[in-house]
């Protein structure tokens, strides 16, 4: 009786294991998936669409996955295929670097342009006359203000 329950229970991890090992490919897979664009609906990526090509590549992401491959590998295998337009997040390098970097410097120099205006504005009030009104002054806008 205790054999049985000992045959019974290395059976139920057996089989665990492989639905938790197929869980863990699946997640990889729609992993990877999310990371490239989709040829047919190029505003999805492969993860979100249900386009023929795309379960095809999802497939095939599976296939690679069990050949052993890494991510990477993986990507640059539907790059090589597809071209670097494939990818939904180009490379951080060449013309796609100064892509990266430009929203970044825009904002710094923006930043420093209205540091330098504003500081060159407080220097320019700083010499402004603030003394109090005269009379004369005082009794014209008394008189703008009656005639209002």
């Amino acid at each position: 009786m205790n054999t049985r329950k000992l045959v019974l229970f290395l059976i139920g991890i057996g089989f665990s294991g492989l639905l938790f090992g197929s869980e863990d490919m699946e997640n990889r897979v729609r992993e990877i998936a999310h990371k490239l664009r989709c040829p047919t609906c190029q505003a999805m990526s492969v993860k979100e669409s249900d386009a023929g090509l795309s379960l095809n590549m999802k497939q095939r992401i599976r296939e690679l996955l069990e050949e052993g491959k890494s991510e990477d590998e993986i990507l640059q295998f539907f790059e090589e295929r597809y071209g670097e337009w494939i990818l939904r997040s180009p490379k951080k390098e060449g013309i796609s670097l100064l892509l990266w970097t430009l929203p970044g410097l825009i904002i710094l120099v923006t930043i420093l342009i209205l540091i330098k205006y504003l500081w060159k504005k407080s220097r320019d009030t700083v010499g402004i006359d603030t003394s109090p009104l005269s009379k004369a002054e005082l009794r014209q806008i008394e008189n703008d203000l009656k005639q209002l």
